[in-house]
């Protein structure tokens, strides 16, 4: 339609031939101007949320950035820890979260966007003994099985009966899977990936972890249904989505990572 042609190719232009290189806010502030904005609480979770790094802050940012911009409105990213990030979203402190994972209970709190990807679930280990027998959860019930706090997989493990210990990040369970602490580690596939890739932490045997995808379920945006009339915010971000996936930016954005839409960029939560 013509009314959407202005705002989808200021988003191009916005998106490669922007004065400054898209930061990772770490604050609520607004920026100056008469903008429209918008907040959506991040976690960390590279490569598709990354706090730490504002010419790359990870591609769910950059595709919400760019979906935003298609309609005029800015978006604004801070990151905090998982759980505080859901607080604050769930009290409408923020507008919503940056992604999360759907759960039926979360539908008295959150509309969920269009797809924005796959959250890919994978069990990890030393060598490939401890995989064999592995399809789904439950099937750890013998083993002990490191989690990172605060994600969902917890609750599922717990519910599957598994003896699970519960650590601070993906750095952790691979420390603990090399000094064979664990006998494996339930982990989303893009954050653990991308801690086994780092260069700063190429541990001995580290190449000698193996994983074994159990799942690959969607995940979404969510807007808080505290927020400022959520119900038109989250149609200008889905009009938004469909304008980047039509025009190519989404596809553009995840080859920037190295991801493409058939990977299914996996998600947190």
């Amino acid at each position: 339609m013509r009314l959407s042609l202005f705002p989808a190719c200021l988003a191009l232009f916005l998106y490669f031939y922007g004065a400054a290189p898209v930061a990772a806010q770490n604050t609520l502030i607004s920026p100056p101007g008469n903008q429209d904005t918008v907040t959506l609480a991040c976690n960390p979770f590279p490569p598709s949320k990354i706090g730490e790094d504002p010419a790359k802050p990870g591609y769910d940012v950059e595709i919400l950035r760019a979906a935003f911009a298609t309609r005029n409105i800015t978006l604004i990213t801070p990151f905090y820890p998982w759980r505080r990030a859901y607080f604050m979203a769930n009290s409408g402190q923020v507008d919503g979260l940056c992604s999360c994972s759907y759960l039926p209970e979360r539908e008295d709190e959150f509309f969920y966007s269009n797809l924005l990807g796959h959250v890919r679930v994978a069990f990890y280990a030393v060598g490939t003994n401890n995989l064999k027998t592995l399809e789904e959860i439950k099937d750890a019930q013998d083993m002990t099985v490191g989690i990172v706090n605060g994600y969902s997989l917890e609750a599922s493990a717990r519910d599957a009966g598994l003896d699970v210990l519960l650590v601070n990040s993906e750095a952790t369970l691979i420390d603990m899977l090399l000094s064979r602490r664990l006998d494996v580690a339930l982990s989303y596939k893009a954050p653990m990936d991308h801690e086994l890739r780092n260069p700063d932490r190429q541990l001995p045997g580290i190449k000698s972890i193996q994983d074994k995808i159990i799942s690959n379920n969607p995940y979404y945006s969510c807007i808080s249904r505290n927020a400022k009339n959520p119900a038109a915010l989250l149609n200008e971000l889905n009009t938004g989505l469909t304008t980047i996936r039509e025009n190519g930016l989404f596809d553009s954005i995840l080859a920037k990572y190295g991801v493409t839409r058939k990977d299914g960029p996996p998600l947190q939560d």
